[in-house]
Parts: structure tokens; C-alpha cells; sequence
């Protein structure tokens, strides 16, 4: 599951949860993450079009709700885990698909803020060339004691990739590696409305 060249910006955490349908009309479908503490509201606007018709496919054929494994892409806030703005990038029914990978995160970015002595680091994630991303979202993440000093600081024009889990609400940093900066995107034109970020693949 380790990230490949080309290098672009990403941010994704594997779950294993229950697909539960709307809980009343007018309601979105609901992903339960019991190891992540809680909820995701699947509204429209944090699914990709492919997702929904695969979405509203699931609950069709299992009405009662669905044991199934999720690629998401997270989101924090006040350095945890904000599960009401994740988004759904995919969605498997086989959920031994992604087994070994559960609860575990990747990302790469570009070091925005860093309190080594706390290990409080927050990644810039940058939207790819032809990506959905309409604008950068920052991600924090923990970064134990004896990987603190292979951090990049912000400022020395280097992103990081890093990998690691989801304990307790917290992204913890398992390794990470300093690299080059993916590419800049130019805009052509209008951003497609959906946010996002796709690891390359093997991620």
C-alpha cells in the first residue's frame, strides 16, 4: 500500500463500517465507523458523482444496511479527526478487500505549521493537476518523539509523505519521508464543485 511516483498530493484513511440507509425522509445515508468513534453523513456534496450512483445501487439491494470496507478522504479540525466533513472516494461491499489497512492513513503535503516539542504537525494538501480539489484543506497529524527530527520545517520548499494511524480520533505518524513538491496545477477553467484528493495508485 505505499505510495508510487508520480508523486501527487492526497490524504486518504481506510475504515471498515455499516452502511445504514436514511434515517428518515430527506435524510442522507449514514456510514457508521465504530473504530473512528463515529458518524459520516454521506450528503451529496461529499460524494463523487460515481460514488452516489454506486451508493444509492448498495442501499437498494441492502435496505437493512451493509457491512462494508470505505476509502475516505479525512478532514480535522483542532488537531482530530472531523468526521461530519469526510468524504467518501470509495466504496467496497467486499470489505476483506482492504484487510490489513484498516485504520490507517497517507498523505503527502506541504509542511504549513510545526510544534516539535508538542509533535503538532499540519500538511498543506494542494489540489493535483486535472483534480477535483477546488483549494487547499490542511491536515493535522502527531508526529512521535523519535520522528520528529526527519520532519521537514516549513519554509525549506520540501513536502512530506506520511503514513501512519487513526488512534483515539488522532492521525499518528508512523514513518515519513521529506521529497520534491508535486507539480503545481494550473487552472484552465472552472473547478468541478466536488472536493477531494486521490492517492497515486498502490495507496
Amino acid at each position: 500500500m505505499e505510495a508510487q511516483a508520480p508523486f501527487l498530493y492526497y490524504a486518504t484513511l481506510y475504515a471498515r463500517g455499516t452502511l445504514l440507509p436514511p434515517k428518515k425522509p430527506k435524510a442522507p445515508p449514514v456510514l457508521s465507523l465504530p473504530e473512528l468513534g463515529g458518524e459520516v453523513p454521506l450528503t451529496r456534496k461529499r460524494l463523487l458523482p460515481k460514488t452516489r450512483k454506486a451508493l444509492a445501487k448498495v442501499l437498494a439491494a441492502h435496505p437493512e444496511g451493509l457491512e462494508v470496507g470505505a476509502r475516505l478522504w479525512p478532514r480535522t479540525k483542532e488537531g482530530r479527526l472531523d468526521l461530519a466533513r469526510f468524504q467518501l472516494a470509495r466504496l467496497s461491499q467486499d470489505p476483506a478487500r482492504w484487510e490489513g489497512v484498516y485504520g490507517r492513513f497517507f498523505a503527502l503535503g506541504i509542511p504549513q505549521a510545526w510544534e516539535e516539542v508538542a509533535g503538532y504537525l499540519v500538511l498543506e494538501i494542494r489540489p493535483n493537476p486535472q483534480g477535483l480539489l477546488p483549494k487547499p484543506f490542511p491536515l493535522e497529524v502527531m508526529v512521535p518523539k523519535e520522528l520528529r527530527p526527519k520532519v521537514a520545517p516549513p519554509g525549506e520548499g520540501l513536502a512530506l509523505r506520511v503514513r501512519g494511524r487513526a488512534v483515539s480520533g488522532l492521525l499518528v505518524v508512523e514513518d515519513l519521508e521529506a521529497l520534491p513538491p508535486p507539480p503545481a496545477r494550473v487552472d484552465e477553467g472552472p473547478t468541478p464543485p466536488q472536493e477531494g484528493s486521490s492517492p497515486p495508485k498502490g495507496v
